[in-house]
């Protein structure tokens, strides 16, 4: 799976804003399933460790123990993510290190913690020791609505049965526990109405929303658009048309991954 990069541009934009915040602990929440949220925990994580990692070469003499880490936890049970993107699996419970990114991985939660964290002050309680530990804690969250109301090809089994009462450590409990929030919408999938209703719910359970992002994933890039309109006119202009297209794949501005 290609992972976005720590340092992409917006990823930058993103972990500047949330540093600026001083917050220890960051929930990347959802309306609906399928929406990102997945890769930009995990893009945030590695970014904070990345940033750990700088500090800690910025700062040679200081003591091991004192430096800072990062932790990513994956909280959505019936869609967990994180471990297979970095490549690893692990046991129940267990906080495996991921190979090459200054990061550690709670992927894989067992009944026992499940159960415990679906409370909010218990898990208020075990992020406050996860930050003792590590400087920063990032939570893939389990999204926020229920998909009673969804329809169509992409609603699986996991998402039919998403709902307060399916076992699920509820995405508004950990959004709720956590210093800060981030949500993110797919484009051209989520309405309106749902993502209001989202930030609603974070207002009502007082979850500190301090942004929202924008998932162009499904959306035609802007090289893609051009692209396509070069062929248009190639039976009158082949040549021009075939040159035209070569320039803007090499054109730097049109072949960024956003």
């Amino acid at each position: 799976m290609n992972l976005i990069s720590p340092y992409h541009p917006e990823i930058d934009s993103i972990w500047q804003a949330v540093s600026a915040t001083g917050a220890r602990s960051i929930a990347v929440v959802s309306a609906l399933p399928r929406e990102g949220s997945s890769q930009i925990a995990v893009a945030l994580a590695r970014r904070a460790g990345q940033f750990a990692a700088a500090e800690t070469l910025a700062q040679p003499g200081r003591p091991a123990a004192a430096r800072p880490k990062a932790l990513l936890v994956d909280l959505d049970l019936l869609r967990p993510a994180a471990l297979r993107m970095i490549g690893q699996t692990s046991q129940p419970d267990e906080i495996v290190q991921a190979e090459g990114m200054n990061l550690a991985v709670l992927g894989n939660i067992g009944p026992g913690m499940a159960a415990a964290w679906r409370e909010r002050a218990r898990l208020t309680e075990q992020l406050a020791a996860w930050r003792s530990e590590w400087g920063i804690v990032v939570l893939d969250t389990a999204p926020l609505l229920t998909t009673e109301r969804r329809r169509g090809p992409r609603t699986t089994q996991a998402d039919r049965r998403s709902s307060p009462d399916s076992g699920e450590i509820a995405g508004i409990t950990a959004a709720a526990a956590a210093d800060v929030c981030i949500l993110v919408t797919l484009a051209g999938g989520t309405s309106g109405t749902r993502i209001r209703e989202a930030r609603e719910k974070l207002t009502a359970a007082g979850a500190n929303l301090i942004g929202a992002i924008l998932n162009d994933r499904d959306n035609p890039s802007l090289l893609a658009e051009l692209d396509r309109e070069t062929y248009r006119f190639a039976k009158y202009f082949p040549d021009l048309m075939a040159g035209l297209r070569a320039r803007m794949h090499r054109s730097p501005v049109l072949t960024v991954r956003v």
